[in-house]
C-alpha cells in the first residue's frame, strides 16, 4: 500500500542519514575524534524518536513566560514595594507592611489588574474602592498564583547541567550526530550507556574507524534495535526524552534569573546562560 511504501521510505532515509553521520564523523581528527559507531548510534537514537516524542514542560513554559511578558512592565513597581518594606516586617508567612509598602504593593497589584483585566479596570472607573477591591481581586486570584506556578517550574532547575547543556551547542556547528552524542552524554548519561551497550557490539570488537562496511553494518543492527518492535525502543526513548526534559534547564534559568533580579524569590544567580535570550 502507499502508506506501507511511504514509511518504508522514510525507514531508508533514516538508514541512510545514521550511516552518513557515522562516515562524516569518521573523518574527523584531534578534539572532534569519536569512532563513529558513537555518533551513528546517536543520531539512529534520534530518528527513532524526533517528531513522536515531546517535552514535557513546554506547554508550562508557554503560558508563564506569556504571562510575565504581561507583567513585565509592572515589575519595577513590586521592586518599589521592596524597597519600603524592613526585613523586620517580615515574619514567617505574614507581611506586616507600613504604609509606604502597603501604598507601593497596591500600585504594583493595580498595575498588574491594567495589565490583565483591563476591560474590568475601565469598567471600574474613577470609583477608588472598586479599583481596590479589583487589585486585591487579581492579587489573590492571578499574581499570587502566577507567583507560585513560577516557584514550582524552576524549584528543579540544575546550573551546571545547564552550563553543560550550553557548552555542547558548540557540537552543532561541526556535525549535528556530534552533537546528539555529546548532548546524551550530558543529559542522559547512565540511560545513554545503557543505550549503547544494548544496541551496539562491544568496544573491544567495533571495527575500525575507516572500515565503512563493518560500521555500516553495525548501525544497521543498532537501527533493527531500535524499530517500532525492537527491544531497545524502549532504551532510545529514554534517552531522547531525557534530553528533551534537559533542554528546559535554560528557560527554568532565564527564569529563575528574572525573578530573582525583581525580588520574587530569594536565591543566588550562579550562571546566566551563554547567548541565551534573558527574561527582563
Amino acid at each position: 500500500t502507499e502508506d506501507r511504501a511511504a514509511v518504508h521510505a522514510v525507514a531508508k532515509l533514516w538508514s541512510g542519514m545514521a550511516a552518513a553521520a557515522a562516515a562524516a564523523t569518521a573523518k574527523f581528527t584531534g578534539r572532534y575524534a569519536i569512532h563513529p559507531l558513537l555518533s551513528g548510534a546517536a543520531q539512529v537514537a534520534v530518528n527513532s524518536c524526533a517528531g513522536r516524542l515531546k517535552p514535557s514542560w513546554t506547554p508550562t513554559a508557554e503560558a508563564l513566560l506569556g504571562r510575565w511578558g504581561k507583567l513585565a512592565l509592572c515589575m519595577p513597581r513590586y521592586e518599589e514595594f521592596l524597597k519600603k518594606t524592613n526585613r523586620k516586617d517580615l515574619k514567617r508567612i505574614h507581611v506586616f507592611m507600613n504604609e509606604d509598602a502597603q501604598a507601593k504593593l497596591g500600585e504594583f497589584y493595580l498595575c498588574c489588574a491594567f495589565r490583565l483585566r483591563p476591560d474590568d479596570v475601565e469598567a471600574a472607573g474613577q470609583d477608588a474602592p472598586r479599583l481596590l477591591s479589583l487589585a486585591r481581586q487579581v492579587a489573590t486570584e492571578e499574581v499570587e498564583p502566577f507567583f507560585q506556578e513560577c516557584r514550582s517550574f524552576v524549584a528543579d532547575y540544575n546550573w551546571e547541567l545547564h552550563e553543560q547543556l550550553n557548552g555542547t551547542t558548540v557540537w552543532r556547528e561541526v556535525d549535528d550526530a556530534l552533537f546528539w552524542h555529546h548532548s546524551f552524554e550530558v543529559a542522559a548519561p547512565a540511560a545513554y550507556r545503557a543505550y549503547r551497550a544494548a544496541t551496539l557490539p562491544p568496544e573491544g570488537s567495533w571495527p575500525a574507524r575507516d572500515d565503512m562496511p563493518a560500521i555500516a553494518s553495525a548501525i544497521e543492527a543498532c537501527e533493527a534495535a531500535v524499530a517500532e518492535s525492537g527491544e531497545a525502543r524502549g532504551l532510545a526513548e529514554e534517552v531522547y526524552q531525557s534530553f528533551l526534559e534537559a533542554s528546559a534547564m535554560p528557560v527554568k534559568g532565564s527564569l529563575r534569573t528574572a525573578l530573582i533580579d525583581h525580588g520574587v524569590i530569594a536565591g543566588e544567580v550562579v550562571y546566566r546562560g551563554a547567548g541565551g535570550a534573558a527574561i527582563e
